[in-house]
């Protein structure tokens, strides 16, 4: 006697026998028409957004060239109107003049002066606050700055330790000084703290640069730059350095300008000299050494002066004079090729485009320029 034991269980052959029927083709034919579907998809989304960049790409290229083009057909002062620069101001003017001048001259940047920290020590800084109107025009310091931000120009405050620049006895000022432009800074935009300190003594660039650091950890710090500091090499400086430690912490750097951009925010180069190919030749160096410090944003700045007691040879005041078109075609092709251009004393600038020293400070009457 036998028995027969039946499975309602497939074997593995049988599995494989049944699992393309005609019922399960059709569910595989479509998620595999489906895949191929998608794959299509993915790839045409893939050659439309190259062609779209492509595209992007070539239409900037051609606004690009485009706006050349029409750059090039306009008239020095246009071209000037257009060039991306700075102006320092130094005496007091109403707001709404230095408003309007930088409307219709187009300036994107105002170093506005907040005087000698010696001058005002004792009467103004020591006690926390910055000099009264009549004395340098202070204005109200916060509600100028307000309306200079309103119309995107960027602002910031010039000042120098005193009358001496190779004097650093008072070094220590300029912590109280910078922490009163970061408490300024709470209420409205300013860009940096701006030290026009240029001295000539080897034996106080180790000051200069502990000046820099000491305002630096409480605001980002401007520096001004002589142009014979682009070729003043820090090997040669050691032995003008009391603290060998702190001199050591600028083995890295080639010059005195690399040690100064690399310790400040920003940096600004005098380019004292009348002749156009010497400022250009300045510009460019200073452009070589600041591609060795991206964190520092260094700019130019030419002075224009005839009335204040700065040599001839120190300003392009004399070649503004002789040939306007020439200085216009000047600033705008150094904004394009050196990233914005400073014009330092703003009156003598003035007087060279209008013929008159601006003794009206209260209403700003410039437009284009005159024949003098």
């Amino acid at each position: 006697m036998f028995s027969v034991e039946i499975s309602g269980k497939l074997n593995p052959s049988e599995k494989k026998k049944n699992f393309l029927t005609s019922k399960t083709l059709p569910n595989y034919l479509f998620i595999g028409s489906l895949g191929i579907i998608l794959i299509l998809i993915i790839i045409i989304i893939a050659i439309s957004s190259s062609k779209s960049k492509s595209n992007e790409t070539n239409k900037n290229s051609s606004n690009k060239e485009q706006k050349e083009e029409d750059e090039s057909n306009l008239i020095p002062w246009q071209k000037y109107i257009k060039a991306e620069k700075y102006l320092y101001i130094w005496e007091y003017y109403t707001p709404d003049y230095i408003l309007k001048l930088c409307k219709e001259h187009n300036f994107s940047r105002v170093y506005l002066s907040i005087g000698c920290i010696e001058t005002f020590w004792n009467d103004y800084y020591s006690q926390g606050n910055f000099p009264a109107k009549d004395e340098i025009g202070s204005l109200d310091y916060e509600t100028f700055i307000k309306k200079l931000n309103d119309i995107n120009v960027e602002v910031e405050l010039v000042t120098f330790l005193g009358k001496n620049p190779n004097d650093f006895s008072n070094i220590d000022r300029v912590i109280k000084v910078a922490t009163m432009v970061k408490n300024l800074s709470n209420k409205v935009k300013i860009k940096a703290l701006h030290f026009d300190q240029e001295p000539g003594e080897k034996e106080s660039y180790e000051n200069l640069l502990k000046m820099y650091i000491k305002s630096n950890q409480i605001y980002p710090t401007s520096a001004i730059l002589r142009p014979f500091w682009l070729n003043l090499k820090m090997e040669n400086l050691k032995s003008y350095f009391i603290d060998e430690d702190f001199y050591n912490t600028f083995n890295d750097c080639e010059t005195l300008v690399d040690a100064i951009m690399k310790i400040t925010k920003f940096t600004d180069l005098m380019a004292y000299n009348q002749d156009y190919s010497i400022v250009t030749e300045y510009m460019e160096k200073l452009k070589t050494i600041s591609s060795r410090h991206p964190n520092n944003e260094a700019k130019n700045v030419i002075e224009i002066s005839g009335e204040d007691g700065v040599p001839e040879d120190d300003t392009l005041h004399q070649r503004f004079l002789e040939d306007n078109d020439k200085f216009f075609n000047f600033i705008y092709d150094s904004s394009k090729n050196y990233g914005g251009i400073t014009i330092h004393y703003y009156e003598t600038w003035y007087k060279t485009l209008y013929c008159v020293w601006p003794t009206n400070k209260i209403d700003y009457d410039g437009g284009e320029p005159k024949k003098c």
